[in-house]
């Protein structure tokens, strides 16, 4: 685990500065606080900061091949690397250290002579189970290659101009850069507000983009390609999807039992201590319940709760099955205070406004947690493949509501739209509150397709509407907004997810959106924030190909259906029929009072980064209405919030400036 950099001269001349890359690796220190190392060959340079997880006392990078004409800078884990290694030594492979990494260097020289990859290598994706972003400089064809895995476990950001590229594992590395300046990309902050995270490859910062999950840049000749190598459902080692050929669900279910167990067990490599990561759902007790079917010696689990008490504090529950599992149990318990200690770090920390008030809880759980491990399973990933959201049934339910009666009561979208100005203010009333979530819904209904699916995903009426933007987005903002950046991140979105069923839609949907652009990401910077590696089990290419193929209908059965039964087995009856519930923290009753004062000053101010971007009345009219009670919008205020924050931290300013395309797909 590590946090890798660089720069590529694309004109193959002089100008990949080897100071101006330490300059970014030290940026990168808390990722990996154990060393570092580089490489200076024009035109290119590397380096990385090493958290030094398997061979410790080897592996040291860059990695090289037998002839060093390929320089390989790597963060994150190959879990199989084993069964890899023995396989590359079988084919005359020589390796030098006793490690994860390596194995990619080899795996693409295999791949240079296996079709149809020949021509870049790629074919190494389709063995590797783990989590990664890296770049390989291969000398001889004078290619770079910048990759991440296939769902994004591990981030890569990415800067080209004036034929240099720029790389990093995170922005902050990247702003070190004193010719990369820290402006607004306005036409995406519709987006951010909209979703409270960013979607495809734009970030925040004008000109930085994100390489895609499942994708490989490839600089070479002057030029850069970005080329898709995994979308969900592919499987492992070129796997074909095998639920469909099961004789009953029974077989289905045996299946995913054998595959999460074999996952658990591969993300148990490890040469330093670990732990779990344990809330008081099924998920994190699954993996709780496998690592001590391991036997892999004493367990460690970490909780955090809150001082104020919430409906779905997970303190109780984690508690009694940590105790189950006869674990050593460590709580964080926190309160406004230190949660708004950890949003300030936070601001800085994930680089980009992300609107995740549980991530924030992580980060300050990840502070203890990284005192007794290096290295934490998490039980991310359990709601996404098998079904644990609402969103998963409310998707199929839309757009059949769409074809049954869609087009013929399409003229009530727009009293139904007029009616959105007062949905905060139903809420205070028992008869008419519940209105606010069920009348979105409908209105996505009348909407075409890829519109109501848009709002349905970034749960528009519940949080913004078209009202709220009218009201208050100054008229920079609206014109910017106009540019429908959302629109086509999601139709780009939208059309990697299509499926036949509805249902599978729906969970490449939340995949494609929420966890990509989410929660992944914040798992690893919360984490790295603090030297502590996070592996996520659910996310291995073996298992997903079977989630991605279980019967829909098995799948729906109920909340999690399949994984309940895989787990089965292993689970006392109290934690595996505990009901679903989300995990949150209790910032509706923060942001009503302990921490008003904070927030309005932050808001407020008469230096404040929104101050032209956001209509001073309209937003004073907001917070004096949510603070009052008379119509609350503390996931709005959240957003507006973090926004200010984030911009605060990375002094981002204003400019009339497009970002410059790397070809990556969005």
């Amino acid at each position: 685990m590590c946090g890798i950099c660089g720069v590529l001269d694309l004109t193959g001349g002089e100008r990949a500065d080897s100071q101006l890359t330490r300059a970014l690796c030290a940026a990168l220190a808390h990722r990996g606080p154990d060393g570092d190392g580089f490489y200076d060959a024009a035109p290119v340079t590397l380096g990385m900061r090493r958290l030094s997880i398997i061979d410790v006392a080897g592996s040291d990078q860059p990695l090289y091949n037998e002839d060093g004409s390929i320089a390989l800078v790597f963060n994150g884990e190959i879990y199989n690397y084993r069964e890899l290694r023995a396989d590359l030594l079988r084919r005359g492979h020589t390796f030098r250290t006793d490690g994860d990494g390596e194995t990619i260097i080899h795996l693409y020289e295999d791949g240079l002579h296996e079709a149809p990859y020949e021509q870049h290598g790629l074919g190494l994706f389709r063995h590797l189970r783990g989590m990664y972003a890296f770049a390989l400089w291969d000398a001889r064809r004078a290619r770079l290659i910048l990759a991440v895995d296939h769902i994004g476990m591990k981030p890569l950001y990415l800067y080209q101009r004036d034929g240099l590229l720029r790389f990093a594992s995170e922005i902050k590395a990247l702003c070190a850069d004193e010719s990369i300046p820290a402006v607004l990309n306005l036409p995406a902050l519709d987006t951010y507000l909209s979703f409270g995270y960013m979607l495809g490859s734009e970030t925040l910062f004008a000109g930085i983009e994100r390489l895609p999950p499942g994708h490989a840049l490839i600089a070479e000749g002057g030029e850069t390609r970005c080329l898709p190598y995994w979308t969900f459902g592919d499987g492992f080692a070129g796997q074909a999807n095998e639920a469909p050929g099961y004789a009953n669900d029974e077989a289905v279910i045996e299946a995913a039992r054998e595959r999460l167990i074999e996952s658990v067990g591969l993300h148990l490599r490890s040469d330093v201590p670990l732990g779990l990561f344990l809330s008081g759902g099924i998920d994190s007790a699954a993996v709780l319940a496998l690592m001590r079917r391991a036997e892999t010696g004493p367990l460690k689990t970490f909780t955090v709760g809150y001082a104020m008490q919430t409906p779905d504090n997970e303190l109780l529950a984690a508690r009694r099955i940590a105790a189950h599992f006869g674990a050593e149990h460590h709580e964080r318990v926190i309160d406004a205070d230190d949660w708004w200690r950890g949003l300030e770090h936070y601001a800085h920390q994930h680089d980009e406004p992300n609107a995740n008030p549980s991530a924030v809880s992580l980060l300050l759980l990840s502070e203890i947690t990284a005192q007794e491990v290096k290295v934490v399973l998490t039980g991310l990933g359990g709601d996404e493949l098998f079904g644990g959201y609402s969103n998963h049934r409310t998707i199929p339910w839309v757009l059949a509501a769409h074809d049954r009666w869609g087009r013929f009561a399409a003229p009530l979208d727009r009293p139904l739209a007029a009616l959105e100005a007062y949905y905060p203010a139903f809420k205070r009333y028992r008869i008419i509150g519940a209105l606010p979530t069920y009348l979105p819904r409908w209105r996505q209904a009348l909407l075409p397709p890829e519109e109501g699916l848009l709002r349905l995903q970034s749960f528009d009426g519940l949080v913004f509407t078209d009202a709220l933007r009218a009201q208050l987005y100054g008229a920079d903002l609206q014109a910017a907004a106009h540019e429908a950046h959302k629109q086509r991140a999601f139709a780009a979105i939208l059309a990697r997810s299509q499926h036949p069923d509805p249902a599978n839609l729906a969970q490449r949907l939340v995949i494609n959106t929420w966890l990509t652009g989410n929660a992944l990401l914040s798992n690893d910077k919360v984490t790295m924030a603090h030297s502590l590696e996070a592996r996520v089990p659910f996310f291995d290419p073996a298992l997903m190909a079977l989630a991605a193929a279980v019967p829909p209908d098995l799948r729906m059965r109920r909340n999690k259906h399949v994984l309940r039964e895989a787990a089965r087995p292993y689970l006392p009856a109290f934690a595996l029929e505990r009901p679903k519930q989300p995990f949150s923290t209790p910032i509706l009753g923060w942001f009503a009072a302990d921490l008003r004062a904070r927030i309005e000053a932050v808001l407020l101010d008469d230096g404040a980064f929104t101050r032209d971007l956001i209509d001073r009345r309209a937003l004073e009219r907001l917070l004096r209405d949510h603070f009052s009670g008379r119509a609350p919008q503390v996931e709005v205020v959240f957003r507006l919030l973090l926004l200010e924050l984030w911009a605060g931290a990375f002094r981002v300013r204003r400019a009339e400036q497009r970002n410059l395309p790397l070809g990556v797909e969005g």
